[in-house]
């Protein structure tokens, strides 16, 4: 049985039915906002792709690239632990590519949430570094955007420029899948809604099994070539399965259509996720558990070597839960 780390309860009655009353207030408020907002929204012009999942293009190998991080507060200082995997389906078996993790440390004066800005960007470039060596694949699914986030620079965008230009060269089929998509593209080009996402617009508008826009819109980007990208919505209401799916601009849209009608059929029924990307998802995670016991059991084979004066600066920080 997988372990689930559950966290006791001890929160003090009153302030659990205070807090209760407050959130009910929030997302009341929050209902009648966005129903203000749609109502500005023509939805009948829309006009998405009913994806077909059974279109006749089977791919023969393809491979799920993804990354995982973890930190681990020590009493001084972070520690970051970053990992990559690739799981590709050769049609007949599962077989595993991992690179080589990486532990990071943070700075003097570098702040908590630059640190971790800092690990989610070396992570991402660990992750493409991967992707670039998998090749003789039909379709490589990464995890994550080709439409790099703003605060992607430096080595990041040269990987990911070499492995769009080394796809283009062989190829290959390419698609970044963006499960917690943040961006506004169609807001600002199409609908016009104030603080809201596109993912928001569009879960209260497609159906499981509809993309928009179709055809995907090209982004002209500075530092790494075109891409292009669509909306996918992968299960029903209520929950929030549109994801964000970036293409290669030398894709062509009947290309970009077989790796949809790939996605939509391979999707997890209970997450969404494509089954083959959701293996390497968790095959990759660094869970708190798994930091508490790598900590645990480094730990364990040092304190005999050193006096105890200098456990200092490897003493877990307050409050976090390793023993």
């Amino acid at each position: 049985m997988a372990f689930e780390e559950v966290e006791e309860v001890k929160t003090y009655s009153e302030i659990v039915v205070s807090l209760r009353e407050e959130l009910q207030r929030y997302m009341g408020r929050e209902a009648e906002r966005f129903s203000l907002d749609m109502e500005a929204i023509n939805a009948e012009a829309l006009r998405p792709l009913r994806v077909d999942p059974a279109r006749q293009r089977e791919f023969r190998s393809v491979a799920a690239v993804d990354g995982g991080s973890g930190i681990l507060s020590f009493a001084d200082k972070e520690v970051g632990f970053i990992a990559a995997i690739a799981v590709i389906d050769d049609g007949k078996q599962h077989v595993r590519r991992i690179a080589k993790p990486k532990i990071l440390t943070q700075q003097e004066g570098e702040e908590e949430g630059e640190f971790s800005d800092r690990l989610d960007v070396e992570r991402e470039t660990l992750l493409i570094e991967l992707a670039r060596k998998i090749t003789n694949v039909d379709l490589l699914i990464i995890d994550g955007p080709l439409i790099p986030r703003p605060k992607y620079t430096g080595e990041y965008l040269l990987q990911l420029k070499s492995l769009i230009d080394e796809s283009e060269k062989d190829g290959r089929m390419l698609v970044g899948f963006v499960k917690r998509p943040q961006s506004r593209f169609l807001v600002t080009e199409d609908f016009g809604g104030k603080g809201l996402y596109d993912r928001t617009i569009l879960s209260a508008i497609l159906e499981r099994g509809e993309a928009y826009p179709w055809p995907p819109r090209i982004r002209e980007l500075k530092s790494v070539p075109p891409a292009k990208y669509t909306y996918l919505r992968l299960m029903d209401p209520p929950s929030p399965s549109v994801f964000r799916l970036d293409f290669p601009a030398y894709l062509d849209d009947e290309g970009i259509h077989d790796i949809l009608s790939y996605v939509l059929r391979t999707s997890d029924p209970v997450l969404g996720v494509p089954a083959l990307l959701m293996k390497a998802d968790e095959e990759v995670k660094i869970s708190k558990r798994l930091v508490a016991e790598l900590y645990r059991e480094c730990f364990e084979n040092l304190v005999g070597r050193f006096d105890p004066k200098l456990w200092s600066p490897l003493a877990p920080r307050w409050g976090e839960r390793i023993w």
